[in-house]
């Protein structure tokens, strides 16, 4: 791999890793507000399932980009 590729692959590595975090954190965000939250009124349960719909679309996203940067990956000598 030459030094321009590898920084490409970094970069994409680096924006598949926050997205990662991004979307473990939103799961267990929302989680924990709809256990902690949602009994006691409507705020807690909006907020909680507004956070697992974010990780639920982030996780598409990130689906579609690992399998893109996947398919170069391989395709580079």
């Amino acid at each position: 791999m030459d030094e321009g590729t590898k920084q490409v692959f970094k970069a994409k590595f680096i924006m598949l890793t926050l997205m990662l975090n991004v979307i473990v954190l939103c799961f267990a965000m929302g989680v924990f507000v709809l256990f902690r939250f949602a009994p006691e009124g409507t705020t807690g349960l909006t907020i909680g399932l507004i956070l697992l719909a974010v990780g639920a679309v982030l996780s598409l996203s990130f689906r579609k980009h690992y399998t893109r940067t996947k398919v170069w990956l391989h395709e580079q000598p």
